[in-house]
């Protein structure tokens, strides 16, 4: 997207200081890499940057394949193993899935224009609901529940910080607490149990009430190995509507997976050392 198509910026007045929300004009396209033709109506995730889509096709669209391979191996040697029947066809089941598997990229187009809250805002609002008993219940829960799933350091470093964060009042919070909690339940939004799935409806219902319908998905962002640089979660799904569907060709796939995950090693060795010189502090290494 050009930056034209980026409007200026709006202020929204918090506490006396001055936070920048962003809009994205009607008619940006986003892009969508997945396994299914249908487009679901709940919250997803996509791009709008060229070198983003590029990057995710070949990336993300490599992972998906690898993935279904993996587990297609896993149960064949399960049923080698056992020889009962309902692990051979279980293993039949996952070889087929995986040899037929097809990776689909969606285009979608914004309708009105989408309203992305400033990393602050984002934090005033999670702050304002944990004055309600079940939606912190909630957020603590995912909040662990990332930390045993999300082992990166950096990304360890976040949920540390934001559970040090809960451990406060609501009022004796800093905006450097509320941001880091935000940026934890921003990471957690991937997690689908039930209760983690209650803490996003309340929150993206806040979100729609102030007029959002987007946000940056900071662990694409800044905190996984993809290193996107304009990541977004739509959950105003009213907000988007479906332009096409198209099979990925594999074999440019396979050549946009080479090019960036070659990049992605050398971004990795960096941000895992800065990760971990991070977390031993002034401990030698």
């Amino acid at each position: 997207m050009k930056v034209s198509e980026i409007t200026n910026k709006a202020k929204t007045q918090i506490t006396g200081k001055q936070y920048v929300d962003t809009y994205l004009k009607k008619g940006v396209i986003f892009s969508r890499i997945q396994t299914s033709k249908n487009f679901e109506d709940f919250a997803f995730y996509a791009t709008y940057k060229k070198v983003d889509s590029d990057k995710y096709m070949g990336l993300f669209g490599k992972n998906l394949k690898s993935r279904a391979e993996y587990s297609a191996k896993q149960a064949e040697k399960k049923a080698d193993v056992t020889g009962k029947q309902d692990d051979v066809t279980a293993a039949k089941q996952a070889r087929d899935y995986a040899d037929n598997l097809k990776v689909y990229q969606l285009k979608i187009d914004a309708v009105k224009k989408l309203k992305v809250p400033s990393d602050e805002n984002a934090g005033e609002i999670v702050s304002n609901l944990l004055k309600e008993s079940e939606f912190r219940k909630n957020v603590v829960a995912s909040i662990d529940d990332s930390k045993e799933k999300m082992k990166r350091p950096t990304q360890q470093l976040l949920f540390k910080q934001a559970q040090n964060a809960l451990n406060k009042e609501t009022n004796k919070m800093s905006s450097t607490d509320k941001v880091a909690v935000y940026k934890a339940l921003n990471l957690s939004l991937t997690n689908h149990n039930e209760q983690e799935v209650a803490a996003q409806n309340r929150f993206y219902s806040e979100l729609k009430k102030k007029g959002y319908n987007a946000l940056l998905d900071y662990n694409d962002k800044e905190y996984s190995s993809y290193h996107a640089k304009r990541p977004m979660i739509i959950f105003d799904t009213d907000s988007v509507t479906l332009r096409s569907v198209t099979e990925t060709n594999p074999k440019v796939v396979n050549k946009l997976y080479k090019k960036y995950n070659a990049e992605r090693i050398k971004k990795e060795i960096s941000a895992n050392t800065i990760g971990y010189v991070t977390k031993l502090g002034s401990k030698k290494l």
